[in-house]
Order: C-alpha cells, then sequence, then structure tokens
C-alpha cells in the first residue's frame, strides 16, 4: 500500500500543470492569397492565404507577452461555407516562438468572399528559447472588423519543468 501512494505522489509531481492563456489578435489584409476551382459543382475551391496579424490584447507565457503571428491557412470552400487547416507561427516580445496548429476549423463567407465568422480547434506543436517543449490546446473564434478581421484565443499550456 505505501509503495501505491509513493509512486502516485511521483507521478502527480511529475505532471506538468496546465496555464491558462487568452488573447485577442487582428489580422488585416493577407500578405498572399491563391485560389483554385475544384471544378466538380460550382463555387468549390481551394484556397491558400498568409496574413500577418498583431496582438491587441497579448497572450502570455512563461512571463512572456505575445507580440505577433503569421497565419497560413488552407481552406476547402464550397459556396460561403469552408472547413479550415493550417499553421500559426506567434514571436514574443523577446523573438521566441510558438508553433501552432489549426486542427479543425470553419469558416462563414459573404457571397463576395469576405469572411463573416470562424471557429476552430489549435494545438501547440513546439517552440523556441523559454517556450521549449511547449504543448497545450484550445480554441478560437473569428469574427470581421472594419478593416480585418478578429480573432480572440483561449487554451492552455504547459512547458517541461525546468531541470
Amino acid at each position: 500500500m505505501k509503495k501505491l501512494i509513493t509512486i502516485g505522489l511521483c507521478l502527480a509531481a511529475a505532471a506538468v500543470a496546465q496555464t491558462k492563456i487568452s488573447g485577442t489578435g487582428k489580422c488585416g489584409q493577407p500578405e498572399k492569397q491563391e485560389s483554385i476551382e475544384v471544378g466538380d459543382r460550382p463555387g468549390h475551391m481551394l484556397a491558400i492565404v498568409k496574413q500577418p496579424c498583431t496582438w491587441t490584447a497579448p497572450l502570455e507565457m512563461a512571463g512572456l507577452k505575445a507580440k505577433s503571428y503569421a497565419a497560413s491557412i488552407m481552406s476547402d470552400m464550397s459556396g460561403q461555407k469552408a472547413t479550415d487547416r493550417g499553421y500559426v507561427v506567434v514571436t514574443m516580445e523577446n523573438g521566441d516562438k510558438a508553433y501552432v496548429r489549426i486542427n479543425q476549423g470553419t469558416s462563414m463567407m459573404t457571397k463576395d468572399g469576405k469572411q463573416m465568422s470562424g471557429e476552430g480547434t489549435w494545438s501547440y506543436t513546439g517552440g523556441t528559447g523559454k517556450l521549449k517543449g511547449l504543448a497545450g490546446k484550445g480554441t478560437y473564434k473569428s469574427k470581421p472588423v472594419a478593416d480585418g478581421v478578429e480573432d480572440m484565443i483561449e487554451g492552455e499550456y504547459s512547458l517541461p519543468a525546468s531541470k
């Protein structure tokens, strides 16, 4: 019995605590954007976009504030709906980076192709500097604003315990 308690305490001490995060960012016009018509039905397109963004309410991790992020998103669009996947590179104020994968997202577009709303899930795939070994996941919601799109991010992260 003592062995089981000791093992349980060791495992609990080794577990890495998750820290909650949230932030809001704004993306303007895409840096690059391409789309092709699939041809199987009207309005079915594949698109890729790279978009630079800045934090209006930066998220904070390991004592670092986020400065900017760049999103590279692939969309499978049919009519006004799209399924999105992609990657985001978050740059912190000190230059460290956090790498994010958009696991699955959906977007709704206007008839002229502008985003009306979006939401989905993401996960960290790593980081540099103080963010090396970064893990975590969360959700995002996007909505249009006057001159771009606003992203609201929520989630949690963990870093390996210091040696």
